[in-house]
């Protein structure tokens, strides 16, 4: 699993659980059953375009993911996220949201003789990191939610090239459905994000683009990842990324929003800058520092013919990935 794996998880699982106080928590009482989340077709290097803009100098090699059977990486990740909102014009308080850091661990438990991967994977630790200025009780909600993290288990395939071709998650029996048409989502998010790697031979200073359609969190979204490999030593290679988002206006379903109630969008605009080396031998990144800045504008209708308010919201994150 690259880093959009576990890039990806995160945010739509803090996402989801912060956007719902009433989600039911995992409980090591309950026996757990492996859930297919997704049933799409398992191969998607078909499926994601990519365009070879400039192969690079030469020396050119084929860059493949060639993990060892039984290798095993442990990923920290710190994630600080800021979120600006105003309403119908006007801006509330702000709270500093405090930092978050994880760590998941990784095993990789088949390679077949066409490259395929096959890896677990757990979330192992969650932290919050608060400042003398947090909210108790925003604090006291952050760490109970993100709990719900630890212990959360899955498995993955991905080819050589770095597709994500199947995810399963481990969850307990009897799991709220919120929370499972969550995790749907988070499976189906993962494998339209999948960066994969050129099928040419290339070489520093190799530039290549992946554009797609993406549904995330019930939004149609269209993404333009740039990439270009800046350095390439020892099988450890050196990406730059770039990537520009953008919606249309479009309504957003949400599971558990109460009848009546509405949102639309009425435009997105997010462009975001990575810093990434990754050992080919390897399946998450050595190290991986990430920024996104996301505006965008929805129109909510409150449920029971209530008022109809406009909001913008300007989203910051910061990233870092390492594994040892």
């Amino acid at each position: 699993m690259k880093k959009l794996l576990f890039i990806g998880s995160v945010v739509f699982l803090i996402a989801g659980f912060g956007a719902r106080s009433e989600s039911t928590y995992v409980s090591a009482n309950k026996p757990s059953a492996v859930i297919q989340l997704s049933q799409e077709s398992t191969s998607t290097s078909a499926n994601i375009p990519l365009e070879l803009l400039d192969a690079g100098v030469e020396p050119r090699q084929e860059l493949r993911f060639t993990p060892a059977v039984n290798s095993q990486q442990t990923l920290t990740m710190t994630m600080d996220v800021n979120v600006a909102i105003s309403i119908n014009g006007r801006t509330p308080p702000t709270v500093d949201t405090p930092a978050v850091e994880m760590k998941m661990e990784t095993q990789v438990t088949q390679v077949d003789a066409n490259g395929d991967i096959y890896a677990d994977f757990s979330y192992s630790e969650v932290d919050v990191i608060a400042n003398a200025q947090t909210p108790a009780e925003l604090l006291n909600l952050m760490q109970s939610q993100l709990q719900a993290l630890v212990g959360l288990e899955g498995s993955l395939i991905m080819d050589a090239q770095g597709n994500t071709r199947d995810i399963n998650f481990d969850l307990p029996e009897g799991l709220d459905p919120n929370t499972k048409q969550m995790l749907e989502q988070i499976s189906n998010s993962l494998k339209q994000v999948s960066s994969p790697l050129p099928l040419e031979a290339i070489g520093v200073g190799a530039k290549w683009r992946v554009s797609n359609s993406l549904t995330i969190n019930g939004m149609s979204i269209n993404q333009i990842a740039t990439y270009e490999l800046v350095d390439l030593q020892d099988n450890i290679a050196t990406l730059e990324v770039s990537v520009e988002q953008n919606a249309p206006s479009q309504t957003i379903n949400q599971p558990g929003m109460p009848p009546g109630a509405s949102v639309l969008l009425e435009s997105l605009d997010s462009e975001g800058q990575a810093d990434i080396e990754i050992g080919l031998d390897q399946i998450m990144p050595i190290v991986a520092n990430i920024s996104l800045d996301s505006q965008s504008k929805m129109k909510i209708k409150a449920p029971n013919g209530g008022q109809e308010m406009m909001m913008e919201m300007n989203l910051l994150m910061d990233m870092n990935l390492e594994s040892d």
